[in-house]
């Protein structure tokens, strides 16, 4: 009876080391999966591309300013003054001839300044010789084609002894807000076409955005190559071009 027991305990043993043994061998494959389920996952996780898109477009500046100055000097600030009206009523003229309208045209303060007679040697004396006056007309109209024509035109007073002179006009966007969000929409939309034309040839798919990241607007000269860091704002032209960059990160799978 003894030698059964010990049997059957020894048995009992045999069995219980088995299912303890197996059960390590079944956590130890559960466990290995779970870390190469884990793994993958964490392989697939790092699988992504990062590609830049663009767009551009052509535009038509919808906003000017253009400033014209008149100056005028005289031995007295009566004479000088005089004539400085003279030079602005000729200038009005020509500003209202050419259809601008009154609340377009902002005439700024008189400027005035002495000037002094000179000795033998050239320098300047504490004697007043004279004065010299100074006022500028600052036009702003969204009639872009107005003023590019008058800016030219403008100086033509010069033969008719009015002192004038002109700066470049400046032409801008009002509607740039707008027009960036567009733009970056289209530049994020390339993004994605180029990374699906690249991860398609590849074998994969794209999946999800992971990241984005908008770059500087380039409002240049139409058909310049030119760009910043800092991004550019052309306002020489009319016509601008503007171009946008997105760079996007895509997961891959």
């Amino acid at each position: 009876m003894e030698h059964t027991v010990k049997i059957n305990l020894f048995s009992g043993a045999a069995v219980l080391a088995g299912v303890i043994g197996a059960s390590m061998v079944t956590s130890t494959i559960v466990a290995s999966k779970a870390m190469t389920s884990h793994a993958k996952q964490q392989a697939i996780a790092r699988q992504e591309i990062t590609v830049k898109g663009s767009a551009r477009s052509r535009v038509t500046s919808d906003l000017a300013t253009w400033s014209a100055s008149v100056r005028s000097e005289g031995k007295t600030l009566k004479e000088a003054y005089e004539a400085l009206t003279a030079s602005a009523d000729r200038v009005t003229a020509f500003l209202t001839a050419r259809g601008f309208k009154p609340e377009e045209v902002r005439l700024s303060a008189i400027s005035s300044s002495p000037f002094y007679e000179r000795d033998a040697k050239g320098v300047d004396t504490r004697e007043v010789a004279g004065y010299a006056l100074a006022r500028q007309f600052t036009i702003t109209t969204p009639d872009t084609a107005r003023v590019s024509g008058a800016a030219v035109e403008v100086t033509s007073l010069l033969k008719d002894g009015v002192n004038v002179s002109t700066e470049a006009p400046e032409y801008t966007l009002t509607k740039l807000p707008d027009l960036r969000i567009k733009l970056l929409g289209e530049a994020a939309q390339d993004a994605r076409k180029r990374a699906d034309e690249i991860v398609k040839n590849a074998g994969g798919s794209v999946g999800e955005v992971r990241s984005a990241q908008m770059g500087v607007l380039q409002i240049t000269e139409p058909n310049s190559t030119e760009v910043s860091g800092t991004g550019r704002y052309d306002t020489s032209t009319i016509e601008k071009d503007i171009s946008a960059v997105v760079t996007v990160t895509f997961g891959v799978q």
